[in-house]
């Protein structure tokens, strides 16, 4: 019996030593979601025990925040705390000559002139013929400027294609092929180290924010599916 014993004590101070040894390697943000997951099954398990014994008052909350700790938390409203999006976060697209922010508390999309005459203006800030003058710039540039004035334009200038007279596309505007994990990080208006189930929580946050009821943009709602998809490789 103790030599029994002894194997199942070599085993656990293996099993820890191994455990260590791994997370030691583990990116921090993985590390906070692995043990999160533990802590939810835990909860669950501990849950399940007290259920047994009749304990049903304290297992029913702690099989709900295990629930949560493992991510299956569609049930609840608004979800928990931790899964909640926190104030002041901004998604950040650029090119050469524009940058536009969408804030996710407000839905107020603004952008901001990065070359030319008109540099350092807030498209918000501009007339109606300085807006068709770098428009026309944007659209002689071989980036992805063009796409993303007209998405700025569609949200807060609406029938502006009509009153220019602009040609309409059909062809639905792809984001560039080339981004950075920064770039990914400031699309959805997350810092680094971001957790899966934060990435997702971006995502889906965003979808619905550029749905076209809501003055949504192709060219957007593109980049930010090509964030969430860089983010979730690591």
């Amino acid at each position: 019996m103790g030599f029994f014993n002894l194997l199942i004590a070599g085993a656990i101070v293996m099993g820890a030593y191994w455990f260590l040894r791994t997370l030691a390697y583990t990116p921090p943000a993985k590390v906070a979601h692995l043990m999160r997951k533990l802590g939810g099954g835990a909860l669950i398990g501990i849950a399940g025990l007290l259920a047994l014994r009749g304990g049903y008052v304290v297992a029913v909350p702690l099989f709900v925040v295990g629930l949560g700790l493992m991510g299956y938390s569609g049930f609840l409203s608004g979800g928990f705390p931790w899964e909640r999006k926190t104030p002041g976060q901004r998604s950040r697209v650029a090119t050469s000559l524009l940058a536009v922010e969408l804030d996710h508390d407000s839905g107020v999309m603004e952008g901001e002139v990065l070359s030319g005459p008109l540099r350092g203006r807030r498209f918000s800030t501009l007339s109606d013929g300085e807006l068709r003058l770098f428009y026309q710039q944007c659209r002689a540039s071989a980036d992805q400027s063009r796409p993303l004035m007209e998405t700025w334009l569609d949200r807060n200038r609406p029938g502006w294609r009509d009153s220019w007279e602009a040609p309409r596309s059909k062809s639905r505007p792809q984001p560039s092929t080339a981004m950075t994990r920064d770039e990914a990080l400031a699309v959805l208006g997350l810092k680094n180290g971001a957790t899966s189930d934060a990435i997702r929580a971006a995502h889906r946050r965003l979808m619905k924010e550029l749905h076209p009821d809501r003055g949504g943009s192709d060219y957007l709602a593109a980049k930010v599916n090509q964030a969430k998809d860089i983010l979730l490789q690591d």
